[in-house]
């Protein structure tokens, strides 16, 4: 690519200029925010009153919020919730129409060179660790609660409700995938599109996921109590 194809593809750059600045002056220290890490394109923010933590050198442009990557999604940016805890430890990329939203009691940590291409929806309330060089196709979402709990019929009993998630270093989660509570995903491995998980992933790196279509119920006396299903989660 030539240097006015850089500049053009880049332009965005200018618009993002000013709320940048605000945004880094407001939430980093200074002798980081003067050099500008993060970059937000047409960033909707919500509650960012938690920590943002660089773990390593930063520079202009290492952590970009809301890049229109894949004409498919609207260039609507992105929308950015943090009352918990942010980790950076290198370069992050994430596409449009993307939504963050970490609570109080998370803590959502991403490795070196994350880069996520379009439509990524996480909610963290607890932790959620995505290692170096990973690479997120469009549409995925990973949740690390439930929202609610569940009570079962003997009254003494309740479901957790949450758990981590951790994806190794080295793997491609492909399009559509969706990571619930207590995945954990091996390193060197690829997570063919479509597929759910729901817990620990049981293989050896250099493993594809995937997913068979089928349909498992089981009766274990549980159920929903809407009128009693808060979650405490506890911190790290």
């Amino acid at each position: 690519m030539g240097v006015l194809d850089k500049l053009w593809h880049n332009r965005w750059i200018i618009r993002a200029l000013i709320p940048s600045v605000i945004f880094n002056f407001r939430h980093l220290p200074f002798s980081q925010a003067a050099r500008l890490p993060i970059l937000l394109r047409k960033a909707r923010l919500r509650n960012c009153s938690g920590k943002f933590i660089f773990n390593c050198p930063v520079r202009f442009g290492l952590v970009k919020f809301g890049v229109n990557n894949v004409s498919l999604y609207p260039d609507s940016g992105i929308s950015l919730e943090n009352r918990g805890t942010i980790v950076f430890n290198g370069y992050l990329s994430v596409g449009n129409a993307s939504a963050i939203s970490v609570g109080e009691t998370g803590v959502l940590e991403f490795g070196e060179k994350v880069i996520a291409t379009s439509s990524l929806k996480i909610a963290c309330y607890h932790s959620i660790k995505l290692n170096d060089n990973i690479l997120i196709g469009w549409d995925c979402m990973m949740i690390d609660t439930d929202f609610h709990k569940l009570k079962y019929t003997d009254q003494k009993r309740y479901s957790k409700g949450y758990g981590s998630i951790a994806v190794g270093s080295n793997t491609w989660v492909a399009n559509n995938c969706k990571l619930y509570k207590n995945s954990t995903i091996p390193e060197n491995c690829v997570i063919g599109a479509d597929t759910i998980i729901h817990g620990p992933v049981d293989c050896q790196p250099y493993s594809l996921i995937t997913t068979e279509i089928s349909t498992i119920v089981k009766t274990v006396g549980i159920y929903h109590d809407k009128d009693d299903d808060e979650i405490n989660i506890i911190r790290n």
